[in-house]
C-alpha cells in the first residue's frame, strides 16, 4: 500500500548579490553560491559561476525543493546559502545566508505560486546583501521513499532530513 503525504513546490531563486568583499589579492572574484537545506549535502546544490561581477555577482539560479507540509512548520528547517570565491588554491568562503523555511512559507501560505522578493545581509560580510526571489507552490500529494529515486529530470526524493529532531515522513525532492 502506498501513503502519501501533504507537501509543495519551494523554488528559490538567487537573483544577486551586492556589495560583497573583494576577499582576492589577486585576479578577479569568481563568484558562485551553493544553496541547501541545513547544509545537508544530499540537498546541496551550486550555481553557475558569475565571472564578471567580482563583488556584484548576478545568477537567476533556480533550485526547487518539494518539501512536506510538516517540514515548512518546523522551526530548524532552513534554506542555507554560501556564497564563495572560485579560486584556482582552493574555494574560500565569503560568506553566508541563514533563512528559516517557516519564516518564509508564514508570510506567503495565503497567495501560494505568487513569487516574492527579498533582500538578507550576508553574515561574515560588513555591507553584503543577498537578493533572492521565491514561491511556494499549492499543496499536492507527495510520495515518501527511503532511498533516493532517479526521475527523467535527474531530481532525487529524500527521506527522513536530519536535523536532530524526531520527524516522522519528511521527504524532498531536490531539482
Amino acid at each position: 500500500m502506498i501513503t502519501f503525504m501533504e507537501g509543495r513546490e519551494f523554488r528559490v531563486t538567487l537573483v544577486s548579490a551586492q556589495n560583497l568583499p573583494d576577499i582576492r589579492s589577486h585576479g578577479h572574484m569568481k563568484v558562485y553560491a551553493e544553496v541547501s537545506l541545513n547544509g545537508i549535502l544530499e540537498t546541496t546544490t551550486k550555481s553557475n559561476v558569475d565571472e564578471q561581477g567580482e563583488t556584484n555577482p548576478m545568477w537567476s539560479f533556480v533550485a526547487g525543493y518539494t518539501i512536506s507540509e510538516a517540514a515548512m512548520q518546523l522551526p530548524g528547517v532552513n534554506l542555507m546559502v554560501k556564497l564563495l570565491c572560485k579560486r584556482t588554491i582552493g574555494d574560500k568562503l565569503i560568506g553566508e545566508v541563514k533563512i528559516p523555511l517557516k519564516n518564509l512559507f508564514d508570510t506567503t501560505h495565503e497567495s501560494a505560486d505568487q513569487e516574492k522578493i527579498l533582500s538578507y545581509d550576508v553574515k561574515g560580510t560588513p555591507n553584503g546583501v543577498l537578493n533572492i526571489s521565491y514561491s511556494f507552490g499549492q499543496k499536492m500529494a507527495v510520495v515518501p521513499d527511503r532511498a533516493p529515486l532517479p526521475s527523467s529530470s535527474g531530481q532525487k526524493i529524500l527521506q527522513g532530513l536530519s536535523l536532530g529532531l524526531d520527524v516522522l515522513g519528511l521527504g524532498m525532492n531536490i531539482k
